[in-house]
C-alpha cells in the first residue's frame, strides 16, 4: 500500500521516507508511525518554546528548597540535566509517565494523534472542521512538528558546541 496521498505530503518533497520504513507495513502500522511523529511533534514544540522562554524568564522560588536550588539557578538547556535533583528527575518521569498512560488511547475512528483532550475539538479548532480546511490544519501540525523535531536537536547540539555563559541567542555565526 502507498502512502504518498497521505496528510503531510506537500510539494516539493512530496512524502518523504528516505529509510523506507512505509514500505509493505499495513495501515495500522502507518497510523502507529504517525501517531508517533505527532506526538514526538507536539513535544518538540513544547520544548523549544520552553527552551527560548527560559532565556528570557525564570519562575521565583525554588526548584529543590532542600538542596537550596532556585529556579534562577538552574541552566537552559543541556546544563539543566546535571543541575535539577535526582528527585526532580523522578518527578518529571512519573508526570510524563502518567500522562502517556492517560492520552494514550486515541479517539475512535478519529485522524491520529487525536488523543481525547479536547484540543482539537474545542473553541472551534480541527475538530469541528471538515474536508480540505481539516486537512491544511493538520498538514500544518505535521510540519510544524517536524520543524520543531529539528529545531530542538538543533539548540541542543549549539548547548554542546557554544562557549560556556553564552546565550544560545546570541548571533556569533556571522
Amino acid at each position: 500500500m502507498g502512502y504518498e496521498n497521505e496528510l503531510g505530503a506537500i510539494p516539493p518533497v512530496g512524502f518523504w521516507d528516505p529509510l523506507g520504513l512505509s514500505k509493505g507495513i499495513d495501515e495500522a502500522k502507518f497510523l502507529q508511525y504517525r501517531t508517533a511523529e505527532l506526538k514526538h511533534g507536539r513535544v518538540a514544540m513544547a520544548a523549544v518554546t520552553g527552551y527560548v522562554v527560559a532565556e528570557y524568564v525564570r519562575w521565583p522560588g525554588y526548584i529543590s528548597p532542600i538542596d537550596g536550588i532556585k529556579f534562577s539557578d538552574v541552566p537552559n538547556g543541556i546544563g539543566a540535566f546535571t543541575a535539577i535533583p535526582l528527585l526532580g528527575w523522578v518527578q518529571l518521569i512519573l508526570l510524563v509517565g502518567w500522562l502517556e498512560t492517560i492520552l494514550k488511547q486515541e479517539e475512535g475512528e478519529s485522524y491520529p494523534g487525536s488523543f481525547g483532550t479536547g484540543y482539537f475539538s474545542e473553541f472551534g479548532r480541527v475538530g469541528k472542521l471538515s474536508g480540505e480546511k481539516k486537512a491544511e490544519k493538520l498538514t500544518k501540525e505535521l510540519q510544524n512538528g517536524r520543524l520543531a523535531m529539528l529545531a530542538i536537536i538543533e539548540l541542543l547540539t549549539h548547548d554542546v558546541a557554544k562557549p560556556a555563559g553564552e546565550s544560545v541567542l546570541t548571533l556569533h555565526h556571522f
